[in-house]
């Protein structure tokens, strides 16, 4: 497959009191390949988001190299990707109709005239699965579906080649769930997309993404194909996080124990950051940072206990 975006070495710190610094995104690499479905998964805080703003170009790294097709890009917005946010009541502007929220991305692209932008964004109104009546209603005349699919529709308008999809369907009801992925699925199809799917539902990463990657306090600690990583988790945490995903059969016992709060967010442990709170932790692990390695063909984990 062609890759269409990939991150080197990206990070993102952020000082939080006079002497103290939290890395939110910490040496990330990892590629997007051309019509794929790519997943993000991890607790909240692991910096899934703020990788997320990086690959939009609305957060700047304060290390690493961006590469569009093959060329290095500077940080910033770029047309070719996009982001859908979480919180739609949040991400759009109340004082808008959906017809000039949908329009805004052209007016800024200085793409075509009145009459040409009025008709590009019925069109993409049209994809979206939106009822032309709706283009003069506001945010807060809509459902949470709507919401998100005007959000979609935003993104759309200027063409991009990829999205990212942050916590999409989180906000939803299950029906409003089912029905926007259908929708994701098929313009993905339509207009050539590739996605960077972010979420804590590891049931819809399985169900749409074709690959997947474990952030665990700024870092990739696994990555593979959806079914190798799901299927034959590697790093602890990987498993814990599985172990802790609701499970729909009564007779299912509990794991027999749960995952506890991040302890050293703002720490200078060298060693392994899932130390503290791994069932496999030896000596080493507080000691050495394990790097991502092969250990399978395209399943990569970093942990000092697979490479034994």
């Amino acid at each position: 497959m062609e890759a269409f975006l990939t991150l080197k070495g990206i990070a993102a710190v952020y000082q939080n009191g006079a002497k103290r610094f939290i890395k939110a995104v910490d040496g990330v690499s990892l590629t997007i390949f051309c019509g794929e479905t790519f997943g993000l998964v991890g607790e909240s805080g692991s910096g899934k988001t703020t990788l997320g703003k990086i690959v939009a170009g609305l957060e700047r790294p304060c290390r690493g190299s961006l590469y569009l097709k093959g060329k290095r890009i500077e940080p910033g917005i770029r047309r070719e990707v996009q982001m859908v946010f979480q919180d739609s009541a949040a991400a759009l502007n109340p004082r808008l109709s959906v017809a000039d929220l949908v329009e805004e991305g052209l007016v800024i692209q200085k793409t075509g005239n009145r009459i040409e932008r009025e008709q590009r964004v019925s069109e993409i109104l049209d994809d979206v699965g939106l009822d032309k009546k709706m283009l003069k209603r506001y945010p807060h005349q809509l459902s949470g579906g709507q919401r998100q699919r005007v959000a979609l529709a935003r993104t759309l308008v200027v063409l991009p080649s990829v999205i990212v999809l942050d916590e999409p369907v989180s906000a939803l009801d299950v029906t409003a769930s089912a029905r926007l992925l259908i929708l994701l699925a098929r313009l993905k199809e339509t207009y050539g997309l590739s996605y960077l799917f972010i979420s804590h539902n590891l049931a819809v990463v399985l169900q749409i993404c074709e690959r997947v990657a474990v952030m665990h306090l700024g870092k990739i600690v696994e990555s593979g194909r959806v079914e190798t990583v799901f299927n034959f988790p590697a790093h602890p945490y990987t498993r814990l996080l599985l172990d802790a995903h609701p499970h729909p059969d009564p007779q299912k016992k509990m794991p027999p124990f749960q995952l506890a709060e991040s302890e050293h967010l703002l720490s200078t442990v060298s060693g392994c950051s899932f130390y503290q709170r791994c069932p496999k932790a030896a000596l080493r692990c507080r000691r050495i940072a394990p790097t991502l390695a092969q250990k399978t063909e395209g399943h990569f984990v970093a942990c000092h206990s697979t490479s034994t």
